[in-house]
C-alpha cells in the first residue's frame, strides 16, 4: 500500500482514494486508523461517504495518486456538462409542452452560467462530489416525469452518495409512490455496496457509516460559524440565535410543496427542491452549484422580460461572486451570509412566479 502525500489541491479526491485504497485490500474504509494509516503524516479522520460510494472510490484506487486525480477532474468536468445539458433540456423541452422556450439563448446561456461558474471550478479543484450529484439529480428527475424509470432509478440512486442532497427529492419519489423508480434506485444502491459489504458486513458497514456521520459534524469546515457552511441555520447562529438542525422544517416544506403541487410548474420543483436542500439542510459554499436547475427555471420565466432578467442575473451574480473579495473589507460574520439571503428570495421569488405562471395556463385551459 503506498503512502499519500501532497494532498494541497483534490483536498476531498483524498478521501475517496483512501477509502478505493482500503477496499481494494479488503480493509474497512470507515476505520479511522486505515486513513491514517494510509495519509502517511497527516491524519484523514472517518469516511463520511454512504457504502454506495465504492464504485467511484474503487475507481480511482484502482489507479496511483495522480492518475487518480486526473481521473475526478474528467468526472467532475463531464458532470458539469452534464448538469448544463439536462438544465438547457428543462428550458427546450420542458414537461409542459407549451412552456417551452423559444430561441437558442438558453442553448448558450445556461452552460456558460453552469460552466464558467466559480462553483463548479472550485468544486473540480476540491475533487468534491457536489457536480456528480447535482447531474444525477437533475437527470433523474427529468427521465422521472418523461416515462424513463430505469435510467432515473440508476440516476437517482447515483445522487445518494450526497444524502444530504438527494433526501428530498426520494421523499417526493415516495409521496408521488413511484415505486418501480425507487424499487431500481435500491438495486442499484445495494449493488453499488457490495464490495463494503462483503468487506464488513451487510448491517456493520451501514452502523459504522451513521457512527462516522456523527463525527462529521465535528470537522472544522463543518461546524456553525465556519464561512465554509452555507445553511439558515448558520445565518441564525452568525446572528447570536442559535438553532436545532432544521432539516426538519425543509422536510415540511417540502410536503406542503407537494400537497400543492398541482399549483406549481413541475419542472420548477427540482430547482425549490434543491434549495430548500441547501438552505435548511447542510451545505457547503460551493455547492450552491447544484442551483442550476434554478437558473433554468428562472430564465424559462422571465427571458421575455428585461427587468426581471436583470434583476435575477445581478442576484446570480452576486450570489457566485468570490466571497474573499467581501471578506478583505467587511468584518462581520453576519453579513458574510449574504448569499443565504439571496438564495432564500430567490427560491421564494420561483415559488410565486412558479404559481402565478400555472394558473394563467389553467385560465387559458
Amino acid at each position: 500500500m503506498v503512502a499519500i502525500i501532497g494532498f494541497n489541491q483534490h483536498f476531498d479526491t483524498k478521501y475517496l482514494y483512501v477509502a478505493g485504497l482500503s477496499w481494494w485490500e479488503g480493509s474497512n474504509a470507515y476505520d479511522p486508523e486505515v486513513a491514517s494509516r494510509l495519509g502517511a503524516n497527516q491524519s484523514l479522520g472517518s469516511f463520511f461517504y454512504p457504502p454506495q460510494i465504492a464504485p467511484l472510490c474503487l475507481l480511482l484506487g484502482a489507479f496511483p495518486w495522480t492518475p487518480a486525480k486526473v481521473v475526478m477532474t474528467l468526472l467532475n468536468g463531464v458532470s458539469a456538462g452534464v448538469l448544463a445539458y439536462f438544465c438547457v433540456l428543462l428550458v427546450k423541452q420542458p414537461q409542459m409542452k407549451r412552456l417551452r422556450v423559444k430561441g437558442s439563448g438558453s442553448v448558450w446561456f445556461i452552460p456558460a452560467i453552469v460552466l464558467a461558474n466559480p462553483f463548479t471550478l472550485n468544486v473540480i479543484l476540491l475533487g468534491q462530489t457536489t457536480l456528480i450529484v447535482a447531474a444525477a439529480l437533475v437527470s433523474g428527475w427529468y427521465y422521472a416525469y418523461r416515462d424513463k424509470w430505469v435510467l432515473s432509478g440508476i440516476l437517482i440512486a447515483i445522487s445518494t452518495i450526497k444524502p444530504q442532497l438527494s433526501l428530498l427529492f426520494i421523499l417526493w419519489l415516495l409521496l408521488e409512490r413511484r415505486w418501480r423508480l425507487l424499487a431500481v434506485a435500491a438495486l442499484t444502491i445495494l449493488i453499488f455496496c457490495l464490495v463494503p459489504i462483503a468487506i464488513t458486513g451487510p448491517i456493520d458497514v451501514f452502523v459504522e457509516w451513521f457512527d462516522s456521520i456523527g463525527e462529521h459534524k465535528n470537522v472544522f469546515a463543518n461546524v456553525l460559524g465556519s464561512t465554509a457552511v452555507f445553511s439558515i441555520q448558520n445565518l441564525l447562529y452568525a446572528a447570536g440565535i442559535q438553532m436545532p438542525q432544521l432539516l426538519p422544517v425543509g422536510i415540511v416544506i417540502m410536503g406542503l410543496l407537494w400537497r400543492y403541487r398541482s399549483r406549481l410548474i413541475i419542472d420548477d420543483v427540482i430547482g425549490l427542491l434543491m434549495a430548500i436542500s441547501l438552505l435548511f439542510g447542510f451545505a457547503h459554499h460551493y455547492d450552491l452549484i447544484a442551483l442550476a436547475p434554478l437558473m433554468a427555471a428562472f430564465w424559462r420565466h422571465l427571458h421575455h422580460c428585461p427587468r426581471g432578467t436583470f434583476v435575477a442575473l445581478t442576484v446570480m451574480f452576486v450570489m457566485c461572486f468570490p466571497r474573499n473579495v467581501f471578506m478583505t473589507f467587511i468584518d462581520n460574520e453576519l453579513l458574510l451570509q449574504y448569499r443565504v439571503l439571496l438564495a432564500l428570495g430567490a427560491t421564494i421569488w420561483l415559488g410565486v412566479m412558479s404559481i402565478q405562471r400555472k394558473a394563467e395556463i389553467q385560465r387559458v385551459q
